[in-house]
């Protein structure tokens, strides 16, 4: 004891040599002398001797497995190396051996957060913060645990209590930013940023996610300069070089878009975001298998752009084609994605693979109308549809075994849904004109928090068919789901002349809507759901967005100026359509075409 009380001193002093040689020492009087190999181990990690820091440890568990102490240092020591699931292991075991050691809960769930396991970080943290209140890295980590599970009111009394604890915290600030941006609190969560900025200026986080919030504010040029900031702090900050790729590619920039997203997927190569952002620019540029293959990253960004789903049986692979299987499909993302993904269907069918299809509850009658030899399940359904399967596959996923080339496009079909023939018939009575056709229009994009910006970009006022209505051969039907009515009161003051259907519930009533859709003669929309209806339904249909710049990968044209998706719609766009009201101007000249 008197020799590792010596050298623990010697180390304090920073005599690391001597601290050393003295712990070998005491090695050699004592091999059995748990706390000496540790405290050497301790020493050995704080000089970066990783390797040997990791054998000190180990010799200490050999002579005392269930040395929680040892088992957490370990892990650090591991985790500092990347070896990250050998490091979950021995935070385990430090956990199993001592469930009040806190700094072995605090690791343990700041471990499990870094690795996405979030839900199960969020107890460690607790308990670690329950042991040692005054822990202001554990109140950070958990206040980030919080904020990936979307408990942000949490997560800012977390980062609160650890910036009383430590003012000086920068990164506990900056995660704070982000906790009120979640929540809504722009203006709070800029200043939060800018304080952070004033106290750390080469703290490029903050730089980074200032330029988010600056995004989703349509500040493009500030945000655009946030992350330039970002990145001559930190030329490889994965994040700041996916957000400018982003901006870059809204712009039309898509070969800088491209370069951006690729540096920041080699800086890091786990960035899920990176992934799957350079999988969408390259499938806008056509590049069709390197896209779609990372496309898959999609159920790996945080927040994820799609869930993956746990099912026992096998993953769907080309080689499982012609093989007898039955494959579970299953929805995934929104209506419109779930809509588009399924344009595969026919051809799997004609294929002779049988599947058991997920769809949307409100979409499962029209799918059971067009295909009576399908079989389609709303989600509450599939459990027991599943069972019967032997392989499974996301509807998203198709297209990487089905659409890896623009030839393949060609086998689109005209149309895949079939709307009730009856409400169809009943709603064109009700819209009946002399000498008019009916166009149904739809204007807008609602989009969760933190996509205002995307919001912005796809949606229009509906004052700008002003000169659609007051055509006398047109008659305009309203499509659009959501709350409207203020909207539509103003178009009829200003004139305008609009049907609605009072008993049609746009958002709930899919199948009716499909059957108002059926209705129309033509349909008129921005980038949103109807635009996805009218596809499927093989309506004629005019997709606006401006600039030639497709919102989505889906919406790039083919070179007559259809949807490679859905042939029955035709893209109104160009670079010199780059304001609502010349694209509505062209879409009036095709109209009286």
């Amino acid at each position: 004891d008197l020799l590792n009380d010596r050298a623990l001193a010697l180390g304090a002093l920073g005599r690391t040599d001597e601290a050393i040689a003295t712990y070998e020492h005491a090695r050699r009087a004592d091999p059995t002398h748990v706390e000496s190999r540790t405290n050497l181990g301790n020493l050995l990690a704080s000089t970066g001797r990783l390797a040997d820091a990791e054998t000190a440890f180990r010799e200490a568990l050999a002579l005392r497995p269930r040395f929680a102490e040892a088992h957490n240092n370990l892990a650090n020591v591991l985790k500092a190396a990347g070896r990250h699931e050998e490091a979950l292991a021995h935070y385990a075991e430090a956990v199993r051996a001592d469930p009040a050691l806190a700094d072995a809960c605090s690791n343990y769930g700041a471990a499990l957060r870094e690795a996405g396991r979030f839900e199960a970080a969020i107890p460690l943290l607790e308990r670690a913060i329950a042991i040692r209140p005054d822990s202001a890295g554990a109140l950070n980590n958990l206040g980030m645990a919080y904020h990936e599970c979307r408990r942000d009111a949490e997560a800012v009394r977390c980062y609160r209590r650890a910036l009383e604890l430590r003012p000086e915290m920068h990164e506990a600030r900056n995660n704070l930013g982000n906790a009120l941006a979640a929540m809504g609190d722009e203006a709070e969560a800029i200043a939060t940023y800018r304080a952070t900025i004033a106290m750390a200026p080469q703290e490029p986080d903050a730089y980074s996610n200032l330029g988010v919030i600056l995004q989703e504010r349509g500040e493009v040029e500030e945000a655009i300069a946030s992350y330039r900031r970002a990145l001559a702090l930190e030329p490889d900050h994965a994040d700041a070089l996916t957000n400018i790729g982003y901006l870059l590619q809204e712009q039309g920039r898509l070969g800088e878009a491209v370069d951006y997203y690729s540096r920041a997927l080699e800086a890091n190569p786990r960035s899920a975001r990176a992934g799957y952002n350079l999988g969408l620019a390259l499938i806008v540029r056509g590049d069709l298998e390197r896209g779609w293959a990372l496309h898959e990253r999609r159920f790996d960004t945080a927040p994820p752009v799609a869930v993956a789903r746990p099912l026992p049986m096998p993953l769907l692979r080309a080689s499982d084609w012609g093989a007898g299987h039955r494959v579970a499909v299953w929805r995934e993302q929104g209506v419109g994605d779930q809509l588009l993904y399924s344009t595969l269907l026919p051809e799997f069918a004609a294929a002779g693979q049988s599947f058991v299809l997920e769809a949307d509850p409100r979409l499962v009658p029209a799918y059971r109308r067009a295909h009576p030899d399908w079989a389609v399940v709303a989600p509450e359904e599939s459990a027991a549809a599943f069972a019967g399967c032997t392989r499974h596959i996301a509807v998203g996923s198709l297209p990487m075994l089905m659409r890896t080339s623009a030839a393949s496009f060609e086998r689109q079909p005209a149309s895949l849904l079939a709307a009730d023939a009856g409400r169809a018939r009943g709603y064109r009575e009700r819209l009946a004109a002399p000498g008019a056709r009916v166009v149904g229009i739809s204007w807008r994009s609602f989009q969760p928090k933190g996509r205002r910006y995307v919001e912005r970009k796809k949606s229009m006022a509906l004052a700008e068919f002003a000169a659609l209505a007051a055509r006398d051969d047109l008659r305009l039907l309203d499509l659009q789901y959501g709350d409207t009515a203020a909207e539509r009161e103003a178009f009829a003051a200003q004139g305008g002349r609009l049907a609605h259907f009072d008993d049609l519930d746009l958002f709930n009533d899919l199948d009716g809507v499909l059957a108002a859709v059926q209705a129309c003669d033509a349909i008129v929309t921005t980038s949103n759901v109807t635009a996805h209806l009218g596809g499927v339904l093989g309506k004629e249909t005019l997709l606006v967005y401006l600039g030639g710049n497709p919102p989505f990968h889906y919406w790039v044209p083919r070179p007559d100026g259809r949807s490679q998706w859905y042939p029955s719609v035709r893209i109104v766009t160009s670079p010199a359509l780059d304001t609502w009201a010349k694209a509505l101007a062209r879409v009036d000249e095709l109209l009286r075409g």
